[in-house]
């Protein structure tokens, strides 16, 4: 791991990097979000990215220390783009993301440098999260693994959120931002990225809350899906070979594959049942991901008393 100088480990040293697109029904509570952190940020960076619904009007609105990018002047593409946009633009010794649809709780950024300064050598520190399903409200927690633990599981299932993170900026700007060739998968490539050569650090407290909107979820699904061949066989087996790689490679695969037949699933989806086949194909053994054979049997049953 590489060793990290010195350096102001304050929520006052904060970029606050928001990619935004048509999103005037919630940028409000992103942007209040982080106005309201009992600590006050540097500065808060949206990259709009062409929107049409009033996002940059409401932006502007709030004056400083928000300050609007427009991104279709960068040449940056896409959601991965506009985070880049967003990190050229920074001036703050750290990034802290945050997706225009999420938001976060008033301690996030204090608790997660309270954890900064008792290992001053990592360059990236995340929380746990708390989805929230938009309309009924309904909420679930998730803990994050400690960095311990989530090693090297990272390499095959991403359990890192987005808006959790605070990241060195000049660990971006050394190691690379985000991949803007990917049309997902971006924010788990990036992690899988530094982590091969960081430390990272963990506040397992849900201090970040999602937004889920199922519509959007199943309109991802299949740009999800079509990222993984870009990224299963490059950075997320880097430095390994042989049996190893092939393990991981084929780990990834059948992980990726069942999180998507839950998806689908979930959304009603007729492509269920073949994900799920196609997860077990590609890693069979039930000591990896035991509850795929669960879900396989609830379907046959299904099946068969229909």
């Amino acid at each position: 791991m590489i060793a990290m100088p010195a350096g102001p480990l304050h929520p006052s040293t904060v970029s606050v990097v928001i990619p935004a697109f048509n999103s005037a029904p919630y940028i409000r509570q992103a942007l209040d979000s982080v106005l309201a952190q009992t600590s006050r940020v540097f500065e808060i960076i949206v990259v709009d990215g062409g929107s049409r619904d009033g996002t940059r009007e409401v932006v502007a609105a709030y004056g400083e220390p928000v300050q609007l990018v427009d991104q279709t002047k960068t040449g940056r593409k896409g959601i991965a783009g506009g985070r880049n946009a967003g990190i050229d633009a920074a001036t703050g010794e750290w990034v802290a993301f945050l997706d225009s649809d999420d938001w976060w709780d008033p301690g996030k950024l204090a608790q997660q440098f309270d954890t900064l300064r008792e290992c001053p050598e990592a360059s990236l520190c995340y929380t746990g999260v708390c989805l929230v399903w938009d309309g009924s409200g309904e909420r679930q927690v998730y803990r994050p693994r400690d960095p311990a633990e989530i090693w090297p599981r990272l390499r095959w299932n991403n359990e890192i959120g987005t808006s959790t993170v605070v990241v060195r900026r000049s660990v971006l700007r050394e190691d690379g931002g985000f991949r803007e060739d990917l049309a997902s998968c971006e924010d788990w490539e990036l992690w899988v990225r530094l982590r091969l050569r960081r430390t990272f650090v963990c506040c397992p407290a849900p201090l970040s809350f999602y937004r889920v909107v199922p519509q959007s979820t199943s309109h991802g699904l299949q740009r999800h899906l079509d990222a993984i061949p870009q990224i299963s066989g490059s950075t997320m087996v880097s430095g390994l070979s042989g049996w190893h790689r092939w393990t991981v490679e084929r780990r990834l695969w059948a992980n990726q594959l069942y999180g998507a037949m839950v998806i689908a699933r979930e959304n009603g989806g007729s492509q269920a049942a073949t994900l799920l086949l196609r997860s077990l194909a590609q890693w069979p053994f039930p000591t990896f991901l035991p509850k795929r054979y669960k879900a396989l049997l609830s379907m046959l049953v299904r099946r068969v008393t229909a």
